[in-house]
């Protein structure tokens, strides 16, 4: 996958948030995390180290913002500024986080 935007500020940020969430999940699960799709639990390998994690950002996130609004690049920099604190994730880069994973589920199972 190509990165998403040639911004360089929003690649730092999501470059950053990319480390960050790697750090977490493989402190609180090892290499994967779990999705829920229509009540099944399904267990995600990350591929790629931070490098998959910002491929998950970039087409869970990114895109989103991408498709949905016209100056998506200002608000994603604005978004992703609240994410990372110090190398670490703060509450704000969780509950994006945990928005990411449930589109996924809803990815798998068919829903929008």
């Amino acid at each position: 996958m190509t990165v998403i935007t040639q911004n360089f500020r929003l690649n730092a940020l999501a470059n950053q948030y990319a480390a960050a969430l790697y750090n977490h999940i493989s402190a609180t699960s090892g290499n994967h995390f779990m999705i829920n799709a229509n009540g099944q639990p399904i267990q995600v390998n990350i591929i790629g180290g931070i490098k998959g994690v910002r491929d998950l950002i970039d087409g869970y996130a990114l895109e989103a913002l991408r498709d949905n609004y016209q100056h998506w690049e200002n608000l994603g920099i604005q978004l992703l500024s609240k994410c990372v604190q110090d190398g670490e994730l703060t509450p704000s880069g969780h509950e994006i986080w945990q928005s990411m994973v449930n589109d996924m589920g809803n990815t798998v199972a068919g829903r929008k």
